[in-house]
């Protein structure tokens, strides 16, 4: 009785050490420390690919493209180029940034691969309701107010068509931009068109792409007097797209103020878009009978808002200060987070297995291929798990079946798996899916392991017993990759390093659970409920 007493003490001891101090930690930080907790809510990021092909024989071949610049809405970072034997060079041309790729006697196909994150912001402008079209603006302007080939601002039908959609001959700029936009927007049907269409048969046919109907939009704009420009760009949304964008700029009290009449954008431009460059421009030139293709992956992710990166890299009791420790033995920040996830999918695995009741391949093994899968994302990854898990058994059934040892076989086994994934990952970049060639992050001897347990359940319990707790695993992985992918607990992990302690709290208690699991509740619920005869 006496050493039961003493280990009930130890055990809330350290119970109420781990959650009190962690706890009191991190009330130092936010209140005496002054930490933005409501910068630790996760921004949103893309990272985007940008991927060139074209075929040689033997010519020099050139290719340009403009490349997106940082500026008060948009951030442009970790900017990364794969391009082989071809050479790259950066320009600036006004407020455009030019890459050209150049490479000499080219033959065969090649691929240029050039990289960037994306973290921008959503901007709405207020027109003032009683503001003026000025009567003159500076030289620099002229520009912005001149007929050029695309967009015809004296041609009859523009001058007709304003007309029409404003009889009057002194409107204000509000009035006069809202009624052009709704124009455009109600009218003028959206035409899923890749080709070149300029303002006057944009006009005459009463439908347009974006192109079309941002130089239509600029030649109204124009004749009213008052200056505006196309913007090429991106819709960023996750997946792999060859379309591109474009929307109008109209300098309003010194301002430039975007439209988008495609997608009802008036006076605002949502976070998801990219601005490439400013402009009536070809987003690519390349040299000729090079059979040239593109595409842009565009991956979303959430990432730890800066200024709150910045306010807690000061504090010493900080993780963001160990980073550069990290860093020199090859453990990137990405790494570290996994790192520090982990633990929290242990927990869930542990309520799942001690709370629920339910049995998976391993006791950590959900947490592992949750970590695995942040690389490749749930979908790819637990496909790819599944896919290795029963080919590896049907190896294993067939290892049986020539009755070798058990070492030898799980080494047979661990290759199978080895050469699986290699597989699955040349296989994966040939087709562009670059989400699954990252299989190769997963736990090899843990697949290896879970394989043979799968066959083994198969042999003793019979197929569907073993797809059955297979289901589950993937189950248990999916809600450990929902915990360890949040970017709010990553950035409070980050923040608080401390949480760990009550992690090791949560798990103490659970260690101690005796209560009903609840799928033993609800197996047993009729003799639970039952009146007593």
């Amino acid at each position: 009785m006496k050493k039961d007493a003493t280990r009930r003490i130890a055990y809330l001891s350290v119970f109420l050490f781990l959650t009190l101090v962690p706890l009191g930690m991190a009330g130092y930080k936010l209140y005496v420390l002054n930490y933005p907790l409501a910068g630790l809510v996760p921004a949103v990021s893309y990272h985007v690919d940008l991927s060139m092909q074209m075929d040689g024989h033997g010519e020099d071949i050139s290719t340009t493209t403009y490349l997106p610049r940082s500026d008060a809405r948009q951030i442009i970072s970790d900017e990364q180029n794969s391009s082989g034997l071809f050479a790259m060079a950066i320009q600036s041309e006004g407020e455009n940034r030019i890459a050209a790729w150049k490479a000499e006697n080219v033959r065969g196909q090649h691929s240029i691969i050039y990289s960037f994150q994306v973290q921008a912001g959503h901007v709405r402008y207020r027109i003032p309701e009683r503001l003026e079209i000025p009567r003159s603006y500076p030289a620099e302007f002229a520009e912005h107010l001149a007929a050029t080939e695309g967009i015809q601002v004296n041609d009859p039908l523009i001058e007709q068509e304003l007309r029409r959609i404003i009889p009057e001959r002194n409107p204000t700029l509000l009035s006069a931009l809202t009624r052009i936009h709704r124009r455009l927007q109600d009218n003028f049907r959206n035409k899923d068109f890749s080709g070149y269409t300029d303002a006057v048969t944009a006009l005459k046919l009463g439908e347009a792409s974006c192109n079309g109907k941002s130089r239509l939009f600029a030649a109204l704009v124009r004749k009213l007097n008052i200056p505006a420009r196309l913007v090429g760009g991106l819709i960023l949304k996750q997946g792999t797209k060859r379309v591109t964008h474009q929307w109008v700029e109209v300098y309003v009290n010194g301002h430039w103020v975007p439209f988008d009449t495609i997608n009802d954008r008036f006076a605002e431009i949502p976070s998801n878009f990219l601005t490439l460059y400013y402009g009536d421009l070809v987003l690519f030139k390349h040299t000729a009978n090079v059979n040239f293709q593109y595409f842009y992956k565009m991956l979303r992710r959430l990432v730890p808002r800066r200024e709150a990166m910045e306010a807690l890299s000061s504090s010493h009791l900080n993780i963001f200060n160990v980073y550069k420790i990290f860093e020199r033995v090859g453990i990137s920040q990405n790494l570290l987070k996994i790192i520090l996830m982990l633990p929290l999918g242990a927990l869930v695995t542990v309520i799942f297995r001690n709370v629920i009741g339910v049995e998976t391949f391993g006791t950590f093994l959900p947490a592992l291929i949750a970590a695995a899968a942040r690389e490749t994302g749930l979908l790819w990854g637990v496909a790819a798990f599944t896919f290795i898990i029963l080919l590896s058994s049907g190896v294993r059934k067939a290892l049986d079946w020539m009755q070798l040892l058990h070492s030898p076989k799980m080494a047979v086994m661990l290759t199978s798996v080895v050469i699986t994934m290699l597989t699955m990952t040349i296989l994966s970049v040939q087709f562009g899916l670059f989400e699954l060639a990252h299989v190769t992050l997963f736990p090899i001897a843990i697949l290896a392991i879970t394989a043979e347990r799968f066959a083994l359940i198969e042999t003793e319990q019979g197929f569907r017993a073993a797809v059955k707790i297979l289901l589950v695993t993937i189950m248990v992985v999916s809600a450990c990759y929902a915990v360890m992918d949040s970017l709010f607990l990553q950035s409070m992990v980050l923040a608080f390093p401390e949480i760990l302690l009550v992690v090791i709290a949560l798990n103490l208690w659970l260690g101690k659970w005796m209560g009903m699991r609840m799928l033993e509740f609800v197996r047993f619920r009729r003799l639970i409920f039952e009146a007593p005869k």
